[in-house]
């Protein structure tokens, strides 16, 4: 799933009304995002309830309402509780910093900050939520190769899966569920495999996922080298042995190879 600027809202909530024009200056010159700034923690709590926000920036510093009272606040509302929250800090304040640990904060930047790091950290927020939120659809018709990639996922990627041993049950899945990214054993039935691929290439809406064939050997260098690749370069991936990756234009050979042999996927 290719997201856009709208999709990646950052909350930066700062009194000096100086470092909330940097912090958007530098985060939207040189990242994919939307900023949007609030001067207290107060409003910054009304623009988490009202706004979908990927990240927070907090100051730790500020008059009536400080961050750790901030970041308390956040943590106590179950609807904004996971939204990962990166401190700004003037100075190391162990004490503060221990409050802010406990409350689920592992990341603060100094201040004033360097715009390189603070691009780094936040886009390294972005990658981390993004995993947390994407769905993959695993498919195997063997149980067990089935269950032994979902086992190696499971413990190595923060991927949310979803599994299928069946081409209707996958093409229901991607049809009711979000996917990002589909995973298939490479000993897929031929004519099941694609069916599968003739049904994504025929829809805009699913066209544009990737779609992979792997082993339960191959299945981590796949997932990490998918991660890195920039969306429009997956065609490109290479120095796996056992693994192919279908992009868009490539699921059209579905169709293609089907009509060559007179086989109707119906």
């Amino acid at each position: 799933m290719i997201r856009t600027a709208e999709d990646n809202v950052i909350l930066v909530i700062d009194d000096d009304e100086m470092n909330l024009q940097i912090a958007r200056m530098v985060l939207e010159r040189k990242l994919p995002c939307k900023v949007i700034t609030a001067d207290n923690g107060l409003l910054g709590i009304e623009i988490l309830r009202s706004e979908k926000v990927r990240v927070v920036l907090l100051d730790v510093m500020m008059p009536h309402f400080d961050g750790i009272e901030t970041l308390q606040e956040i943590r106590a509302d179950e609807k904004l509780k996971k939204i990962p929250v990166i401190m700004l800090t003037a100075s190391i304040d162990k004490e503060n910093i221990k409050k802010a640990m406990a409350l689920g904060v592992t990341d603060y930047i100094r201040k004033p900050f360097m715009p390189k790091e603070l691009v780094e950290r936040v886009n390294r927020k972005l990658i981390e939520t993004e995993d947390a939120a994407a769905k993959v659809l695993l498919i195997d018709y063997d149980d067990g190769d089935l269950r032994s990639m979902l086992k190696i996922l499971e413990k190595h990627s923060s991927y949310d899966f979803v599994t299928a041993s069946s081409a209707r049950a996958a093409i229901k899945i991607l049809k009711e569920t979000e996917i990002s990214l589909v995973i298939a054993g490479a000993d897929v039935r031929f004519v099941s495999g694609l069916k599968i691929l003739k049904f994504m290439a025929d829809d805009e809406r699913f066209s544009g996922i990737p779609f992979a064939l792997t082993t339960p050997v191959e299945i981590l260098k796949l997932v990490d080298k998918i991660k890195r690749a920039k969306s429009d370069k997956l065609d490109e991936l290479d120095g796996l042995n056992d693994s192919i990756v279908i992009t868009s234009d490539k699921k059209k050979i579905a169709g293609v190879v089907t009509s060559a042999i007179g086989y109707e996927l119906g």
